[in-house]
C-alpha cells in the first residue's frame, strides 16, 4: 500500500468509509465527480492538483499548519476520522467537494464575474499559491452570503496589496502569513459592521442553491 500514490491510498480509505456505511451514492456522486473533474483540469496544469487541493484543504483545517505531503494520508486519515465523531460523513465529504470547486476556480480564474476573475488572475500572475487556503474560506464566505459582492472585492484588493508588498521585502523581513493576514481582515470586517465569518455547520444544505454562484451557471 505505501508504493501507492496519496490519492490512491486516499481514495482506497475513503471508498471502503462510504461504501461500509452505506453511502455509495456519496461516493460516486461527489468523490468520484471531483478526483474526474482534477483529473481533466491535471492534463492541463499539473497531474497532482487534487494532491495540491488536499495539502491546501488539510491547512484550514489544521488551523493555517501546512501538511508535509509525506504525512498527506496520514494526516487526511486523522482529519477524517476526527470530523466523523461529530459530522455525519456525507456532509465531510459534500464540503470536500464544495472546496474542491473553489480551489478549481481559483487555480484557472474561472469565475464569471469579470472584477472578481481579474483580482484572481492578479493573485495567480504573483504565484501566491500560498493564499490559497485562505482564499478558499473567502470563497466559502461569499458563497454563503456572509459577505457580500464588494466586501469580497475589498478582501481581494488587501490580499493583493499584501502579496505586493510582502514581494518588496527581503524574507527575513515578511513577518505576516496569511494565516495572520485571514484575522486582520476579519476584525477589519468586524469594525465596518460587517458580518464576522463563522462556522457552517449544515453547510451542504443551502450549497445545492449557491454553489455555482461563481460562475454564473
Amino acid at each position: 500500500m505505501n508504493n501507492l500514490s496519496n490519492i490512491s491510498r486516499i481514495r482506497k480509505f475513503i471508498s471502503a468509509e462510504l461504501i461500509n456505511s452505506g453511502l455509495l451514492d456519496v461516493y460516486t456522486t461527489y468523490w468520484l465527480d471531483m478526483e474526474n473533474a482534477y483529473l481533466e483540469a491535471g492534463e492541463k496544469v499539473n497531474k497532482n492538483l487534487l494532491e495540491k487541493f488536499f495539502i491546501d484543504y488539510l491547512t484550514i483545517q489544521n488551523n493555517g499548519i501546512i501538511t508535509k505531503k509525506e504525512n498527506l494520508f496520514a494526516n487526511f486519515v486523522d482529519f477524517y476520522q476526527k470530523a466523523s465523531r461529530f459530522q455525519d460523513k456525507e456532509i465531510i465529504i459534500k464540503n470536500i467537494f464544495r472546496y474542491s470547486v473553489y480551489y478549481r476556480k481559483i487555480t484557472f480564474a474561472d469565475i464569471s464575474d469579470g472584477d472578481i476573475r481579474i483580482k484572481i488572475k492578479k493573485i495567480n500572475a504573483y504565484n501566491a499559491k500560498d493564499a490559497y487556503p485562505f482564499l478558499m474560506e473567502v470563497f466559502e464566505d461569499f458563497e454563503f452570503a456572509h459577505i457580500n459582492r464588494a466586501m469580497l472585492l475589498e478582501i481581494l484588493d488587501t490580499v493583493i496589496g499584501f502579496i505586493e508588498e510582502r514581494n518588496s521585502k527581503k524574507p527575513s523581513q515578511i513577518a505576516l502569513s496569511f494565516a495572520g493576514l485571514s484575522t486582520e481582515i476579519n476584525k477589519m470586517l468586524i469594525l465596518k459592521d460587517y458580518t464576522p465569518k463563522f462556522i457552517v455547520d449544515e453547510a451542504e444544505s443551502k450549497s445545492s442553491n449557491t454553489i455555482n454562484s461563481l460562475t454564473g451557471a
